[in-house]
């Protein structure tokens, strides 16, 4: 399994990422074009694309915090969901850093948010009982609610308040 970092639109890879993305999450969890283009010229973003024998396997966006690493979004190629690609390229993740890592999923309604959680969770990935909600990447859209995944331990008070702020400042850039 090979890794690329794709630091801009014109990677090789890109279209791939970007056709994975759109199919994967909802409009309202998406960045825009321009957001997009905006997240690349920050140097605490990453986006790091997975392919084994020239096939795109899937994606981890992030931020690279001073403490911990905030997983923006991860998908799997379609092709290779169940087939134990998801855990690897999250462990393999995980095992690259020291810091904490953090992600959301949404909030469990179904059969497949269940699922959702139990494989984050058997990837180590603890709850937070935080009431937390993502700023809307589109002004169409409210705040919408999710829950807050840690490896190593659930955060401080202190620590998801940081991240909140971090969030919202840096990541979505909204002026609070």
């Amino acid at each position: 399994m090979d890794q690329h970092y794709i630091k801009s639109c014109e990677h090789t890879l890109y279209k791939s990422f970007l056709d994975l993305y759109r199919t994967s999450f909802p409009l309202f969890e998406q960045r825009s074009t321009v957001q997009q283009i905006e997240a690349f010229e920050s140097k605490q973003y990453k986006l790091l694309a997975f392919t084994e024998n020239d096939t795109f396997l899937g994606f981890i966006s992030y931020w690279d915090f001073d403490t911990y690493c905030y997983v923006e979004h991860f998908a799997i190629n379609t092709d290779f969901r169940g087939k134990g690609y998801g855990s690897k390229l999250l462990q393999r993740f995980t095992l690259s850093t020291d810091k904490i890592i953090l992600l959301e999923i949404a909030p469990i309604t179904d059969r497949i948010s269940e699922a959702r959680l139990r494989f984050y969770q058997k990837c180590g990935f603890y709850e937070n009982t935080y009431l937390h909600k993502h700023p809307a990447y589109r002004n169409e859209y409210p705040p919408h609610s999710l829950i807050v995944l840690t490896t190593e331990r659930e955060l401080s008070k202190e620590e998801y308040q940081q991240f909140s702020l971090d969030l919202n400042v840096i990541v979505m850039k909204k002026v609070i």
